[in-house]
């Protein structure tokens, strides 16, 4: 014969320690997908960086700018827009 007190501990301590490990390995889980989600992203990237324009370079573009009239200014588009639209970079070519 069963003992009726045994059985519901052993239930409860049974059906904790299942929800315990679920949630475990689901939580394991999500973060796993996290990561690989944000590794893909970095993968997926072109590779662009960052980069400071210095003032010297800065200054050769605004000369070129002047002297090759293209139409455009740089307090219009900025210089990441010259850098991107040119990147053979003629201001450093030009003597």
């Amino acid at each position: 014969m069963k003992n009726p007190l045994t059985f519901r501990i052993e239930s409860w301590v049974g059906a904790v320690l299942v929800l315990g490990f679920s949630a475990f390995f689901v939580g394991l889980f999500v973060v796993a997908l996290q990561n690989y989600s944000s590794d893909l992203d970095i993968l997926n990237s072109s590779g662009a960086k960052v980069r400071t324009i210095s003032p010297q370079e800065k200054a050769l573009i605004d000369k070129w700018l002047t002297k090759s009239d293209i139409g455009i200014s740089v307090q219009e588009v900025g210089y990441r827009y010259i850098l991107q639209n040119f990147p053979n970079r003629p201001w450093l070519t030009e003597k």
